[in-house]
């Protein structure tokens, strides 16, 4: 279905966010510039299952940030009519956090013709179909992925929406090997301030 005639504005966006970024922030502007999304709903993974056996800043500390990030994204895009809210739902529930239960969790709420819509790179795609309890995901989820290559070649079966859109280049783990520059202010304040990031 294209992106233009979607009837719900509420979407989903998972991930560690250790730290979130700029390139999060401009993902909030695109989810609704393009999309036309005005409720992102952002979830912090509290143990993700991709990157068992990590240490990434505590729950609070990200959780915190990303609160700073809202706002921080407020003053960068301040024509977007963009509800941002960030879920305590996986810190909450504690353990590894996996995409199926939380879909479960926010389905009444946010659900748009039988579907959630939830956020994702083009560098999913490839993996989509190991996700943990894919079956439900297939059936209940509509992937909004979010790619400078155009469509890229989808063989889970799940519907994925395609975005040709413009990707901020950031990365976490840039970020925590020193590169600040790719923070809002007021989230480099907050590392600073915290001493996040430190060898």
């Amino acid at each position: 279905m294209p992106i233009t005639e979607m009837k719900s504005r509420t979407a989903l966006l998972g991930g560690t966010f250790d730290p979130v970024h700029l390139g999060h922030v401009h993902l909030f502007h695109e989810a609704y510039s393009r999309c036309g999304v005005t409720r992102l709903i952002v979830i912090p993974a509290y143990i993700s299952n991709f990157k068992r056996g990590t240490h990434p800043a505590s729950f609070e500390h990200r959780v915190n940030m990303l609160g700073i990030a809202a706002d921080d994204f407020r003053k960068l895009y301040p024509d977007d009519c963009l509800d941002i809210e960030i879920s305590l739902f996986e810190g909450e529930r504690g353990g590894v956090s996996y995409t199926s239960d939380t879909i479960r969790a926010f389905y009444d709420g946010a659900e748009d013709d039988g579907k959630v819509n939830f956020i994702i790179g083009d560098d999913i795609i490839p993996t989509l179909g190991a996700w943990h309890d894919f079956e439900y995901l297939k059936e209940h989820v509509r992937f909004l992925c979010f790619t400078r290559l155009g469509s890229v070649e989808n063989k889970s079966g799940a519907e994925v929406v395609f975005i040709h859109s413009n990707i901020y280049h950031a990365s976490s783990s840039e970020v925590r090997s020193g590169n600040l520059e790719m923070l809002s202010s007021g989230v480099r304040k907050y590392i600073d301030e915290n001493k996040l990031y430190r060898s």
